[in-house]
């Protein structure tokens, strides 16, 4: 009877070819237990929110309104409208602190389960990945806009869909291309071979939340109607998350 031979060193040219490429690193920790997960969720939504609640508190009226509210037994509803008003994003600059607080958070809580220099190293590069590749498209439609506003055509519904359309296209090619730029010179720049992030075709579902925030800035009717902004802590905290368990990827 004839023996099979195990096969042990199966390098054939079909194989190599469906390799999965190496991108020096992956999103998930699957080391990370839920207890920590659930942390680093906590901690990345606080630093979602922070900035949006310190901003709208620094508005004229709006901590006084909910004092007010509370000092003269309004009934609840008027209560929650006032401390409502607090979770309030109306610009661009809102939307950058609320960004650069969830990826902070969610940098800084998932850094102590980093298991060493390579996982603290890959959570800075997807941080600087999810940064750009949520604002850069925000920043192109804020431009955009603002340009609309001083040329008079900002009530136009045309000029502005093809800002938007145009701003998330052009700004998920942007954010890709410069984000491994930035990351090479600084981390990877005495490497022969660079870790690129390769853009997949599953990169385009994550710009489904930039509609949110491109409603917010254009100030879409239904996104004031239905409260849209207030999802936006939710969106970033999760890109902070994103960063909060990316990890080197293992061999």
């Amino acid at each position: 009877m004839t023996n099979i031979q195990p096969i042990n060193n199966f390098n054939s040219k079909t194989f190599v070819s469906f390799k999965v490429p190496n991108f020096g690193y992956e999103r998930k920790n699957k080391e990370l237990s839920g207890k920590e997960k659930t942390k680093i969720a906590l901690g990345t939504f606080c630093g979602a929110i922070a900035p949006v609640i310190i901003l709208n508190a620094l508005k004229k009226g709006r901590v006084n309104n909910i004092m007010q509210s509370f000092k003269n037994h309004l009934p609840f509803k008027d209560k929650f409208k006032a401390i409502w008003k607090m979770f309030e994003i109306e610009s661009y600059l809102e939307i950058l602190a609320t960004t650069t607080g969830g990826i902070a958070g969610g940098f800084l809580s998932g850094l102590k389960y980093a298991k060493n220099k390579e996982d603290k190293k890959a959570k800075c590069k997807e941080g600087i990945f999810e940064f750009l590749n949520n604002m850069t498209p925000t920043t192109l439609v804020a431009l955009g806009l603002n340009h609309l506003k001083k040329t008079g055509k900002n009530k136009s519904v045309l000029p502005q869909a093809i800002i938007i359309l145009s701003s998330v296209a052009g700004g998920m090619f942007i954010a890709n291309k410069a984000s491994n730029k930035i990351n090479e010179m600084i981390f990877d720049k005495d490497k022969e071979k660079k870790d690129t992030r390769k853009f997949k075709p599953t990169d385009c579902l994550v710009h489904i939340d930039d509609l949110v925030n491109l409603a917010v800035l254009a100030k879409v009717p239904f996104a004031s109607k239905f409260q849209v902004d207030k999802l936006l802590p939710f969106i970033y905290a999760r890109t902070g998350y994103e960063v909060g368990t990316a990890t080197s990827k293992k061999e």
